[in-house]
């Protein structure tokens, strides 16, 4: 599966979106965020780990990613959003969705650290050692 959703530890949701991605693969996908989003009593905190989107990433999927995007949700408090760095096309669109949505809550970051840092400040020590776990499943899971 392209997209994939969870929530281990605390409020932090883990989000990976590899493209190519379906529109079945993200109702699902949107569903998943709903129900575990409903479990969760208190505001959330995610990364969206985006790294494994390609130069050559169809417009379809950009749509989907950016229907996602502005979707609102008053329970977020952060989602920081991680680009890869070898895909700068990619990049810039993430960013003007990201702004075009005008939330403070989004943030796009190209480097993992600078994300964890970010996230970090709003996460409890065992969510931060999740937060680490989930960004090194990545293959290329170097900082």
């Amino acid at each position: 599966m392209s997209l994939r959703v969870g929530n281990h530890v605390g409020r932090l949701f883990e989000m990976r979106i590899v493209p190519p991605v379906t529109l079945e693969e993200t109702t699902r996908f949107l569903q998943e965020i709903v129900r575990l989003t409903s479990a969760q009593p208190a505001k959330i905190v995610a990364c969206t780990d985006l790294r494994g989107a390609t130069r050559s990433t169809d417009p379809d999927t950009i749509d989907i990613i950016a229907g996602i995007l502005r979707s609102e949700n008053p329970r977020l408090e952060r989602n920081a959003l991680i680009v890869p760095v070898m895909a700068p096309t990619f990049t810039l669109q993430m960013e003007r969705m990201v702004k075009s949505a005008g939330t403070v809550q989004r943030r796009i970051f190209k480097t993992r650290g600078e994300a964890e840092t970010w996230l970090g400040e709003a996460l409890t020590g065992a969510e931060r050692a999740r937060l680490r776990a989930f960004l090194d499943e990545h293959p290329e899971a170097a900082p």
